[in-house]
């Protein structure tokens, strides 16, 4: 019977697909490995190059702070030539005046500036850009977690909702051989107008499904490419955890130790407070020195006449309206940093609690899906008998292949959260670096230039030593 085809069909789909469900479908030699996926997200993200040119930029800030001290030496040279035309008189004693007349000016030499003293306002200065320097760095660190997360999020969303798909496209066939046998029947006088009319209903809800289903996945691999740099080909099936904190406790402690995001925030302060004391340094008493040496003269007949000039400038600031504002508003900035450093260690406290709860949680669902996939398998393998005897309508096999499909979507869900929970987790913490885990990548500095690693030759034995 038609029926009877159908159903074989069904279990020898559902026994291959229920071995996909767990992730234990064998692998082809292509297919891309979540390693493989993290190590070309790092190698290719714009995100990740963009940080390393923040952090580079941030070191000429320490550069340009580390020069307030050093001397600013410049040079000149001027020549110039007046020309003048006067009207002809004759002065006392009969001597001709005006007419026309030129004269050159010239003068060469140079000049030095240095700051020797400034109320350590400089000091502050450099102080700050050496800690802006390290949040920057940090910041880098957070943003290559960020990227390395995002894609690990996006591999485990193409596996689940490809995994969707194929059940959708499982019911779909299902409900299409209920539909065609329901007919069947009916033609041999043995079935009715309503076992069509609900296959036909549960044909036009399973092609819904699988159309929404296919949809998701193309939104999932969009967010792939967007978030990998490529195409989701041949992804290796299974949802793999990250490796966990053995504690709750022992997360915690990785994050307000390690957490890139924390130790950004931290250097911010930092940078912060050091700022408000270069503000309130640079209204204080400045010593410099200067001096210059020069020529002029000698493109004229009258001989060079040389000179040099060097001095002591002190200022000291008596009132200056300026400066209650301003170190008020530095003042506050550093506060606002500290707050921010506060907001951050919640966050990520929040963070770490609520992937080891999704974990907990995952692992659970995980356990009771896999039995409620099983039961549900049984149950409407006894109902398809009952149904060839008799004893049930099909309305009933419907609601059977019904429970049995929504528990496999539980379980493919359940699966996927638990992966991205671990790896929220393992990010949350501060560990979701290349470095960390391991990658094929190129060991990169915080301003991401490539490390290659030092040989040295091997230090040839004298072999004379011992005769000397």
């Amino acid at each position: 019977m038609a029926l009877e085809a159908a159903i074989m069909l069904f279990f020898r789909v559902m026994k291959f697909g229920a071995v996909a469900l767990l992730g234990l479908t064998a692998t082809g030699a292509q297919a891309q490995s979540l390693t493989s996926a993290l190590a070309y997200a790092y190698e290719n993200n714009p995100e990740i190059a963009s940080s390393f040119i923040a952090v580079r930029s941030a070191r000429q800030d320490v550069i340009e702070a580390g020069g307030a001290h050093l001397p600013t030496i410049g040079a000149q040279l001027s020549i110039n030539q007046t020309f003048t035309n006067a009207p002809e008189t004759t002065g006392p004693g009969g001597v001709p005046m005006g007419g026309t007349s030129s004269t050159t000016s010239d003068s060469i030499g140079l000049n030095y500036q240095q700051n020797l003293w400034d109320n350590f306002a400089s000091d502050a200065a450099m102080l700050a850009a050496q800690a802006a320097y390290e949040a920057q760095a940090f910041s880098a660190a957070n943003t290559e977690q960020t990227v390395l997360l995002n894609a690990a999020t996006s591999y485990f969303n193409v596996l689940r909702d490809r995994r969707l798909v194929q059940i959708a496209e499982e019911n779909l066939g299902f409900v299409q051989a209920q539909l065609q046998s329901a007919r069947d029947r009916l033609e041999l006088g043995e079935g009715t107008e309503l076992d069509v009319a609900q296959a036909q209903a549960a044909v036009a809800q399973a092609t819904a499904a699988y159309q929404a289903a296919r949809s998701s996945l193309l939104s999932s691999e969009a967010s792939y490419q967007l978030n990998v740099g490529r195409e989701p080909g041949a992804l290796s099936s299974g949802f793999v955890t990250a490796n966990m904190p053995s504690s709750i406790d022992s997360a915690l402690a990785a994050a307000r130790t390690g957490h890139p995001a924390l130790l950004a925030a931290q250097a911010q302060v930092r940078a912060s407070a050091h700022q408000a004391d270069q503000i309130d340094a640079s209204f204080g008493p400045q010593l410099s020195l200067s001096a210059n040496a020069g020529v002029s003269g000698f493109t004229g007949d009258d001989g060079v006449t040389q000179q040099a000039q060097i001095g002591l400038n002190l200022s000291v600031p008596i009132y200056t309206p300026s400066r209650d504002p301003s170190v008020e508003r530095a003042n506050l900035a550093r506060i606002s940093s500290e707050l921010q450093s506060l907001s951050t260690y919640n966050t990520l406290e929040e963070a770490i609690r609520s992937g080891w709860a999704g974990v907990q949680t995952a692992t659970a669902q995980i356990e009771a899906t896999t039995a409620a996939v099983a039961a549900s398998r049984l149950a409407l393998e006894a109902v398809i008998e009952q149904n060839e005897l008799g004893q049930a309508t099909t309305l009933d096999v419907l609601d059977a292949r019904a429970d049995l499909l929504a528990a496999e979507e539980q379980l493919v869900q359940a699966q996927a959260q638990r992966a991205l929970a671990s790896y929220s987790l393992l990010s949350a913490t501060g560990r979701m670096t290349a470095t960390q885990m391991g990658l094929p990548v190129q060991p990169r500095t915080v301003e991401g230039d490539v490390i290659v690693p030092v040989t040295t030759a091997p230090v040839q034995a004298d072999a004379w030593s011992g005769l000397r």
